[in-house]
């Protein structure tokens, strides 16, 4: 209870005790026979005739709660804070305890601390004595590092981690920079097939007019084998594509940013069109633009997967995440999603 409060308490009581005897309506006059506290007196006799109304006492009574229970959560908290840094301290005077542990292996305090001193952080105060925070960051990096090689053991690419973080961050690194993105690259293919057509430059004539109507009429002529340039240089609003419709050649993303038209071509086989699309354009008198897109040939052969990658870390980064990771509750806990330790929800 807070000082204020303990002195309040008391008066208020005798105070409230007295409204039998001297009750005039919505006012109580105090006459306890004490000596009050001139300084609550006066915060409760705000008109200065001795007389304190019972609203005034009744919400002072309920302040003098409300603080003593914040006080009490307020002390509650900060024991359960110096408890918990209390167990970190503990834990970090233990260099044989284990900070976490996973498939093949695990980190000891002790290994932590020493990396810490080998290769401290920037503006790092005192590496020998690591704040929480800074102890977990390390950690972290440490089970990322030996998780990525476990991965890549798995996987076929050989990666000892019984070695030095140095010697291991090495053989992960040429893993990654070689061999291991070809194969994350047809892994990636399999998973999602339409990754090869991003990478894959298409060549693309279209329709562009003012309105649904038209853009309908022209792709049935089309459809009806009519040219698709015949009918592009009659209905197509200019400077829109070249005079035959032809838009050019590239992957569907450089031709069209990431919109609607990028994703359409995705779903087209050479010769086919697409439905109308529309788009607000400052090129067209009504605002809109519709558009019927015709993928004339896809260039498997100058197909680029790296412009769209890389694919390895990404394939590794799942595989990572779906192993079990168990971190010392006094450090905090591991979180798959993002491959990290999280600090202890403080109280």
């Amino acid at each position: 209870m807070s000082r204020r409060a303990a002195r309040l308490a008391p008066l208020l009581l005798v105070a409230l005790l007295t409204f039998a005897c001297a009750d005039d309506g919505n006012v109580v006059t105090i006459h306890t026979g004490l000596e009050p506290d001139a300084e609550i007196i006066a915060e409760l006799d705000t008109d200065g005739d001795g007389v304190v109304s019972r609203e005034a006492a009744q919400a002072a009574a309920t302040e003098a709660e409300r603080q003593e229970q914040l006080d009490a959560e307020r002390a509650e908290r900060d024991a359960a804070r110096a408890a918990q840094e209390a167990a970190y301290q503990s834990l970090l005077a233990d260099a044989a305890a284990v900070a976490a542990s996973f498939p093949g292996g695990q980190i000891l305090i002790g290994d932590v601390r020493a990396n810490i001193v080998e290769s401290p952080v920037t503006l790092m105060d005192d590496p020998e004595n690591p704040t929480h925070e800074e102890f977990v960051s390390r950690l972290t990096s440490m089970i990322q590092l030996r998780l990525a090689g476990v991965a890549l053991d798995e996987l076929g690419f050989p990666v000892d981690i019984s070695l030095s973080d140095a010697e291991i961050n090495a053989q992960v690194q040429a893993h990654l920079e070689g061999p291991f993105e070809e194969f994350a690259q047809q892994r990636a293919i399999e998973d999602d097939p339409s990754i090869e057509r991003l990478a894959t430059p298409h060549c693309v004539s279209a329709l562009a007019v003012t309105s649904e109507a038209d853009a309908v009429a022209a792709s049935e002529r089309v459809q009806s084998g009519e040219p698709l340039g015949d009918v592009a240089a009659v209905v197509n609003l200019p400077g829109l594509t070249e005079a035959d419709g032809t838009i050019g050649c590239g992957q569907p993303f450089d031709l069209f940013g990431g919109g609607e038209l990028a994703l359409a071509l995705l779903e087209l086989e050479p010769g086919e069109l697409t439905a109308p699309l529309l788009l607000p354009s400052a090129a067209s008198p009504t605002g809109e633009l519709w558009v019927v897109l015709r993928v004339d040939s896809l260039r498997t052969d100058a197909a680029d997967l790296s412009s769209i990658g890389p694919f390895a870390g990404r394939e590794l980064t799942e595989s990572m995440s779906t192993y079990e990771v168990n971190v010392a509750p006094a450090l905090g806990a591991w979180n798959a999603g993002n491959l990290r330790v999280s600090l202890p929800i403080l109280p």
